[in-house]
């Protein structure tokens, strides 16, 4: 299975106000540019990017780590044996719809919580290709704007009079 994840105000500031948005809304498709698979072996080596879902008794177990009813985990291995596996949680998605960032808080989970774990990898290929797009859309949203020169000289005030 593949898978693919400024505030200005003010007349003088119109190009930022445009920009911040436009920026981001560009630079969110990045995020997308991971691979989702199946792990290569049973326990994972450190520094794997991995999504997992949280078994029944893992939700039990954990409610004092994660919260109530937590039903996916991401995060990167930290340490893991065939016992359990510690994690530096990027992101746990709730019960309901609920997704909550985490900044890389660091739980341990036995194995026996945790099911039908896969591996997250960075596409290179992807990633160039949404590079290569972002880099051309801010040009050509520079150049509509006229933040990069446009070749015209505005017409030189008259000279003064003697």
């Amino acid at each position: 299975m593949r898978r693919s994840r400024c505030s200005a105000t003010g007349p003088a500031l119109a190009g930022p106000v445009v920009a911040c948005p436009l920026v981001l809304g560009l630079l969110l498709p990045l995020s997308g540019c991971y691979t989702r698979g199946p792990l290569t072996t049973a326990v994972p080596a450190p520094g794997t990017r991995i999504v997992a879902q949280v078994t029944d008794s893992g939700v039990v177990a954990l409610s004092n780590a994660l919260g109530a009813g937590p039903v996916e985990v991401e995060g990167v291995v930290a340490a893991a044996d065939d016992r359990s596996w510690d994690l530096q949680l990027v992101r746990v998605d709730y019960r309901g719809g609920a997704s909550v960032l985490w900044n890389r808080e660091r739980v341990s989970f036995p194995r026996a919580t945790l099911a039908h774990a896969t591996q997250m990898r960075l596409d290179r290929g992807k990633s160039w290709l949404v590079a290569g797009a972002v880099t051309a859309t801010a040009l050509l949203a520079a150049r509509l704007f006229g933040a990069i020169g446009g070749g015209e000289t505005p017409n030189p005030p008259p000279p003064p009079p003697n």
